[in-house]
């Protein structure tokens, strides 16, 4: 049996037995592997105080021994919960013998005698063995048990789900997110955990990608990303985001869903007060009487109520799409184009003023004007255009039609 790709390096080795002889013997040829290092003890109780005192890999002992023969010994340690590798090594070779100490937890069972070099060989072989395997399963069990702590006491659901939409494992957080305990939300089928809606969704995207996974143009790393209505065990309902991926064996054919849900409730709940907000204030913007557009930076309109597109004269929302407020020439003609051009560029807000027009039916009209850029971040990322008749007429004179206009400035630009 040889040992490969597993990291052996540094055996602290404690060697048993009641011959000194055989000790010296066996340290020396051990040793000489260059990674094995040997401690020898005369008898048990002299190897139970050596691990008291220190750390040793593995453990090789002799069987028939004065006070505690080898099985005693190994038998006294599993006692005591030492789960170090042992191998027994000895001269006996009665069958029983060689049952009873694996059946008390030995790792191998080696007898003494033969070619002294391949005997050794064997020897070191099965001690970088026994060694490389414990390793092996400390490093599985602390991390499973670093994940499972991770999964325990993170505030987002881990969740499991197997080919038969059968959860085979749920963390902790369940209880928190929707009430339920996690044996009683193992016990939960698909159709008692979320929505009748949520349902056909998770059913569709899951027929989706195995229809993907048929074709063999999966992306196995691929994570999916949907949101789901889920039931609370008060009869509430909370929205969740999950994050799934399939779970595959060594040959990677798909043998489950790993998914991890986050109580996304009050995102959905921001969502909505902000779209009954947005709905208030376009409602408000709508029905108006006062003139608002608003453009991107490079002056391109982006949003026009009613009020402005009658004092500009345009038919619909529709004509404004292509208009720049920039280049606009009624706006050009009064001064405002390049107010909101200094705005745009800035990202200050101009003082408010007044703008008297003639139109042809040779009455005056009068707006108050306001215009103030759009910031994000510290971003100049659009502006904005009021305008207010202060004539106190009941009609509105598209500026279009002017043919003589003059402005008089609380802040003096033009």
């Amino acid at each position: 049996m040889v040992v490969t790709g597993q990291d052996v390096s540094n055996i602290s080795l404690l060697y048993v037995d009641d011959e000194p002889a055989l000790l010296d013997l066996c340290k020396i040829f051990l040793e000489r592997s260059g990674d094995i290092s040997v401690t020898i003890a005369q008898g048990a109780p002299e190897g139970l105080r050596l691990l008291s005192e220190h750390h040793f890999d593995a453990i090789l002992s002799d069987y028939q021994m004065p006070e505690m023969d080898g099985i005693a010994f190994l038998k006294h340690l599993r006692e005591k919960k030492d789960a170090t590798p042992f191998l027994i090594f000895t001269g006996k070779g009665r069958e029983e013998v060689v049952i009873e100490a694996l059946n008390n937890g030995a790792d191998f069972y080696i007898q003494k005698g033969g070619d002294p070099k391949s005997q050794f060989a064997e020897l070191i072989n099965k001690i970088r063995y026994a060694v490389s395997r414990r390793r092996a399963e400390e490093a599985l069990r602390e991390s499973e048990e670093r994940y499972r702590l991770i999964a325990d006491n993170t505030a987002d659901n881990i969740w499991i789900f197997d080919m038969s939409f059968k959860l085979t494992y749920v963390s902790p957080a369940v209880k928190k997110m929707r009430g339920f305990t996690v044996e009683e939300d193992l016990a939960q089928s698909l159709d008692q955990k979320m929505t009748p809606e949520s349902c056909a969704i998770v059913m569709q995207r899951f027929q989706e990608e195995m229809a993907l996974e048929a074709t063999g143009t999966a992306d196995p790393d691929r994570v999916i990303l949907f949101e789901t209505e889920e039931y609370c065990k008060d009869g509430s309902t909370i929205w969740v985001e999950n994050a799934v991926r399939a779970m595959r064996d060594d040959a990677g054919r798909h043998i489950g869903v790993l998914g991890i849900s986050r109580n996304i409730s009050w995102r959905k709940e921001a969502e909505r007060a902000l779209r009954q907000s947005e709905e208030r204030y376009r409602s408000l913007a709508e029905h108006s009487p006062i003139g608002i557009v608003t453009c991107d930076e490079d002056g391109l309109i982006d949003y026009i109520n009613p009020t402005m597109r009658a004092m500009l004269g345009l038919a619909s929302e529709e004509k404004a799409a292509d208009i720049n407020l920039l280049t606009f020439p009624p706006l050009e003609m009064i001064g405002i184009a390049e107010i909101l051009r200094r705005t745009l560029v800035m990202g200050e807000t101009e003082e408010p003023l007044e703008i008297e027009c003639r139109a042809k039916d040779g009455e005056n009209i009068r707006y108050w004007c306001h215009v103030s850029p759009f910031m994000t971040d510290d971003r100049i990322t659009g502006g904005q255009v009021i305008l207010t008749d202060i004539t106190g007429r009941r009609s509105v004179e598209p500026i279009r039609q002017i043919f003589d206009c003059r402005t008089d400035l609380y802040s003096g630009i033009l």
